[in-house]
């Protein structure tokens, strides 16, 4: 009886732990989890070092545990809006880590069901690295904006 009980847990759990893994499981593209996205307009004829207009625009492709671009470049003091779209086949978020830099961290909406997009806006006042992760999908679902 007891181990009719033990082997039906095991089962139990190693159903578990599979469904787990394959849902966790996702491509491996490095070229893509590693492209920048640059939110900095050139102005026509102005060397490249023309301060963007407000109101630049980002978007943020999320599929199974990888944003599209992973790494971002924002000009400081410049807001920018965000949009993610949940390309995937699980539930995803964008979560900006910048408390300490900002006072407060910037976030999508806390559930991006597949199929589905949300924007939001952020305005870095400080320059350096901040980081942003998927809250459903840590430790692989990360990336960083710089902030310039």
């Amino acid at each position: 009886m007891k181990r009719a009980m033990w082997r039906g847990a095991l089962v139990t759990l190693a159903v578990v732990l599979g469904v787990g893994a394959s849902a966790c499981s996702g491509g491996d593209d490095e070229a893509a989890s590693t492209a920048t996205a640059t939110a900095a307009a050139t102005a026509a004829g102005g060397g490249g070092g023309a301060a963007p207009a407000e109101g630049e625009e980002i978007e943020i492709i999320m599929t199974d545990n990888v944003f599209t671009p992973a790494n971002l470049t924002i000009p400081v003091n410049t807001t920018v809006k965000i949009t993610v779209k949940n390309e995937g086949s699980a539930i995803h978020n964008m979560h900006i880590l910048s408390s300490e830099t900002e006072g407060k961290d910037f976030a999508s909406n806390p559930l991006v069901n597949p199929g589905g997009e949300d924007d939001f806006e952020v305005t870095f006042t400080k320059t350096g690295v901040v980081n942003f992760q998927c809250d459903f999908h840590l430790p692989d679902m990360v990336g960083t904006i710089t902030v310039q």
